[in-house]
């Protein structure tokens, strides 16, 4: 399976959106084989989302995203884990092991409690979901991301 991740110097770069390179690599089992790092060419959301399809990418690793990128590489047939931070190879590291809902892993303001200001429930903002399978049982546990259930909500029917 191939797997990109948005990068900036050796981080997850913040935003998808402005990254201007990528990390592709192979996943076989438990093992990254063939990593290539390549420039993100185009600033037109279309044209990011036809180099993830012309390289293959079956899921995309990222910081931040707009919701008509996130859509459009959804609808593409790439799978999305956004709001991530880190370093590229812990990153990977925890992606390999299924511990990506660590909390050291999710973008400040998009892990519990981001969808309060001041008591209130926020209108509007960027609110990131991690896909299921991602997400552990243990979650709450080990203070990784738990989504409220109006973000689960969100989460259904795209």
């Amino acid at each position: 399976m191939k797997v990109a991740v948005t990068v900036w110097e050796d981080t997850v770069s913040t935003v998808c959106d402005f990254s201007s390179r990528l990390l592709v690599f192979d996943v076989m089992g438990d093992e990254v084989k063939n990593r290539s790092s390549m420039p993100f060419e185009t600033r037109m959301l279309p044209g990011m989302v036809n180099q993830l399809g012309e390289l293959g990418v079956e899921v995309l690793l990222c910081g931040a995203i707009s919701r008509p990128l996130e859509r459009m590489i959804l609808a593409s047939g790439v799978k999305v884990i956004p709001c991530l931070r880190g370093s590229i190879e812990e990153v990977i590291g925890a992606y390999l092991d299924g511990d990506l809902s660590d909390a050291r892993f999710i973008l400040p303001g998009f892990g519990p409690g981001a969808g309060r200001v001041r008591g209130r429930r926020r209108r509007r903002g960027g609110i990131c979901r991690l896909p299921d399978e991602v997400k552990g049982d243990d979650r709450k546990r080990q203070g990784g991301f738990s989504p409220s259930l109006s973000q689960q909500i969100r989460g259904k029917g795209q």
